[in-house]
């Protein structure tokens, strides 16, 4: 009959007591026959020590039997006879050899689903190769990723285990500094926990007696924790700690090697004594002398180097199906949201994004490559498909220079979209006020949800659904990659930018709106950081590999971490709170696209496709709706709606409209939008359109025809009339109008004496000058600031050359290729960014 390793092991400790009580016996004997005769004395060792020989011979031979059943292989193979392919397992041997006994017979000691160990001794370099060889023999009979190691070594910091660093890349080793060991103590706590509550759940004593999982694997990793006493010594208070996790550990796969620690109550405790001549005794093997074989050092780096290897290739990452629910929206956001985004490397379990009142808002990061958008897609599908759009809404913006969110809207070849998508933002690495946009309307959102709040006399979204529940309050999750771009320029929108951040992750927890701020590189943005800082709101921590300042300055876990992974975090960062996910692949064909167009098919009938604002797609006119009369279109305002900034000429002083760069182009469109979006808002008849050329541009000629095809008079003037009052409004287009003034003084009076006096009489200019210089020159009699032209748009003519014009004192303004500012001092309101459009396609050219 074959018997199981712990029972072996109950055999072959009471044959090691049986040997010994022989030993003691014999030698008592001898002790009382010395009286005799010198001869005796010798004949009586001989007997005895001949005796106890082949006592010692039997049980030896009994070990070496049971060695081959409890260690096998690598387990207790002298490095000599080491097998060139060890074979690991699932279970684990019972039993490790830490040396030899004779040269002979491995000295074994137990550890894994056993106890613990504490070595003794001041021989280091001794116990140095000890626990070398046991640690390398654990390494190569275990399956990789089965077993963690963690080393507290004050006084090396990690340096007695400088053969074991390859571990540390896929995250297997971890050493902790001087000053944490209450950081690893509490971690294992924790774990303790985790593991008797959710694993164990009161059916089970162990993990050893539980079974393997679907698919042949042990259900929880074992953990290694190494402790090496400093100088001092443990403190009491340390000690006690250290027992409380020996006692409960063992059952739970934690298993300690204690190096010069006192304990007085530690269970399930083996002990190594180091002596001074190269030789150890085990409580195992009692009085025998073992002889301490250190490992090479090439095979502890191959041993090592072949199981972090076979971590990151061995495994299959999970799909990305498996984290979808069996059906579709059937879960409710009112007490938060939760995703699953990949699988626990040590649990075989899901590990789940949680975003509610804590945590409430996420910092993910990563360099580029390292898988930061796929980790969103993973995000954002496994909550979409777990609830439905009345529960939960998407903002998305992407500041960097891609699309990674534009596969959510509907395309030229997928029509589809993401239902729970109320914004998308791509390639809008050069608009930051877009995001400002979004900030803007989270923040009066928030005002609105608080208002509710008040009125029902509740302080949390989930009250105030529950005491409105005909109320549309899903939770709004705001997603922002490459946030960093939003904030790193000293200036107006970086300032607001902050202001709105900061309020949103203070008080959006209470309201249900949630952050999800991405980047490459956080490091750099100042502003971020320090006591009081914005993102010690965002407690939930998700770091890709090689991740810089995403978690603690002390937690390294995303140097280590393997491809394909995440640290998950939920506690601002803290080393003893990381996880590690396996994460799918999200956006491969048949992925994130398959779900989109099932919910895409599933979607309330009334709902209306998301908001696309795409920074590199310049909008056409035509796309906008016919404006009242005497509105005009001179470009789309950045903002979440896509509106049209518009200038209402009246009788009013002033209502005139400057257009001001050297970009030929943009000048024409804008200043042609103007007079096609008057032109569509006047019936044929109940306006006039004079233009004029201070350069040869067949484009006016072009824009003169179609006017006459819409029915409107048009006339291409060379000379400007005196202002008077006309029955139907006129609109005096003048292109290039300062090189044509440069030329003839008469005429620089006529555009001033029109700009002044016209609005009263319907009389409009509508100018496109190169230079602000050039405007106020043509406009203004003498010198001080333009009084009679209310609106503007500037091309690329920087912030401080805008003072002279009206509302261009304060403004801070940075000139980029198809942006313009706009300003009407009609409205009140500062100058604002807008996208001139195109035209030109528009006259059928």
């Amino acid at each position: 009959m074959t018997l199981k390793p712990a029972e072996l092991l109950a055999a072959v400790r009471q044959d090691v007591r049986q040997a010994r009580a022989t030993i003691r016996a014999r030698r008592n004997d001898l002790d009382e026959t010395i009286a005799g005769s010198e001869a005796a004395v010798e004949r009586a060792r001989a007997e005895a020590a001949a005796t106890s020989g082949s006592e010692t011979e039997t049980v030896l031979e009994r070990w070496r039997r049971y060695a081959g059943e409890v260690a096998p292989g690598a387990a207790s193979a002298p490095w000599t006879r080491w097998p060139s392919e060890p074979e690991p397992s699932d279970d684990g041997p019972c039993l490790y050899r830490v040396g030899s006994i004779d040269g002979r017979i491995p000295a074994l000691v137990p550890l894994l689903d056993a106890g613990h160990l504490r070595v003794v001794g001041d021989d280091m370099a001794a116990a140095d190769a000890v626990v070398d060889s046991l640690l390398v023999r654990i390494v190569a009979t275990t399956r990789p990723g089965t077993v963690r190691i963690s080393l507290y070594d004050p006084r090396r910091l990690g340096a007695g285990l400088g053969g074991f660093h390859a571990l540390s890349r896929p995250g297997l080793l971890t050493v902790y500094g001087v000053e944490e060991l209450k950081d690893l103590l509490s971690s294992l706590d924790r774990e303790i926990r985790r593991i008797q509550r959710d694993v164990l759940g009161g059916g089970h004593s162990s993990l050893a007696e539980l079974p393997a999982t679907r698919d042949g694997r042990r259900p929880e990793p074992w953990r290694v924790v190494i402790v090496q006493a400093p100088v001092r010594g443990l403190r009491d208070d340390e000690i006690a700690h250290l027992e409380s996790v020996m006692h409960a550990g063992a059952a739970c796969g934690i298993h300690v090697i204690c190096r010069d620690v006192t304990l007085e109550h530690a269970p399930g405790l083996e002990t190594i004594e180091v002596g001074t001549d190269g030789t150890v005794r085990t409580s195992m093997t009692g009085q025998l002398d073992v002889t301490v074989e250190p490992p090479p050092p090439d095979l502890v780096r191959a041993v090592c180097e072949r199981a972090a290897r076979w971590v990151g290739i061995e495994r299959d990452p999970p799909r990305f199906a498996e984290l979808l629910p069996p059906r579709v929206w059937e879960e409710s956001s009112a007490p938060g949201v939760r995703a699953p985004i990949g699988e626990d490397v040590d649990r075989y379990e899901a590990v789940e994004v949680l975003l509610g009142d804590d945590p409430v808002h996420a910092l993910v990061g990563g360099p580029p490559g390292s898988g930061k958008t796929n980790f969103l897609y993973a995000l954002i599908g496994s909550l979409a498909a777990r609830y439905s759009p009345d529960e939960l809404e998407f903002y998305l913006l992407d500041f960097k220079e891609g699309v990674s969110f534009a596969r959510l809207a509907s395309g030229r070849t997928d029509k589809t979209w993401l239902p729970h998508a109320r914004l998308i933002g791509v390639n809008i690495n050069q608009d930051r006020e877009f995001g400002l946009a979004l900030l803007r309307f989270l923040g009066h959102e928030l005002e609105r949800r608080g208002a509710a709040a008040r009125e029902y006399e509740v302080t949390k979204i989930e009250e105030l659904r529950a005491a409105d529940p005909d109320g549309h309050w899903p939770r709004i999750v705001a997603v922002i990659d490459e946030f960093q771009v939003l904030i790193q320029q000293k200036d107006r929108i970086t300032e607001e930018s902050l202001y709105l951040l900061n309020d949103l992750a203070r008080r959006g927890r209470s309201q249900g709106i949630h952050l999800v701020l991405a980047s490459q590189n956080v490091g750099g943005v100042q502003s971020l950081w320090g006591r009081g800082a914005i993102l010690e709101q965002f407690t939930l921590r998700v770091a890709l590999p090689k991740a810089r300042r995403i978690l603690a300055d002390d937690n390294t876990a995303a140097q280590q971490v393997a491809r394909f992974c995440a640290v998950v975090n939920a506690e601002s960062g803290a080393r003893q709170a990381n996880r590690v996910a396996r994460l799918p692949d999200a956006g491969a064909p048949g992925t994130f696209d398959k779900l989109q167009r099932e919910l895409w098919q599933q979607r309330p009938e009334q709902l209306a496709p998301p908001r696309i604002f795409d920074g590199a797609h310049v909008p056409e006119l035509m796309s906008v709706p016919v404006r009242p009369p005497g509105e005009g279109v001179v470009g789309q305002l950045i903002d979440l709606a896509g509106s049209a900034a518009t200038v209402r000429f009246d009788r009013n002083p002033g209502r005139n409209l400057a257009v001001i760069g050297t970009r030929a182009d943009e000048a024409y469109d804008v200043l042609s939008s103007a007079v096609i979006s008057l032109a569509r808002g006047h019936a044929p008849g109940s306006a006039e359109f004079a233009l004029f050329e201070g350069e040869p541009d067949p484009r006016v000629a072009r824009l003169a025809r179609w006017l006459a095809d819409e029915g409107h008079r048009v006339e291409v003037v060379t000379e400007l009339p005196e202002p008077g009052d006309r029955p139907v409004p006129v609109y005096h287009a003048l292109f290039a109008v300062d090189a044509a003034t440069a030329r003839s003084a008469p005429l620089r009076t006529a555009v001033r004496r029109l700009a002044e006096h016209g609005p009263d009489g319907q009389m409009h200019v509508l100018g496109w000058w190169r230079t602000v210089d050039r405007l106020r020159s043509d406009v203004v009699e003498r010198t001080g600031p333009v009084r009679t032209i209310d609106a503007w748009v500037a091309l690329d003519v920087r912030d401080s050359e805008l003072t002279p014009l009206p509302g261009g004192q304060l403004q801070s303004w940075t000139p980029r290729a198809r942006r313009a500012l706009f300003y009407d001092q009609r409205t009140g309101s500062a100058p604002q960014p807008i996208i001139p459009f195109t035209v030109l396609s528009d006259q059928g050219e």
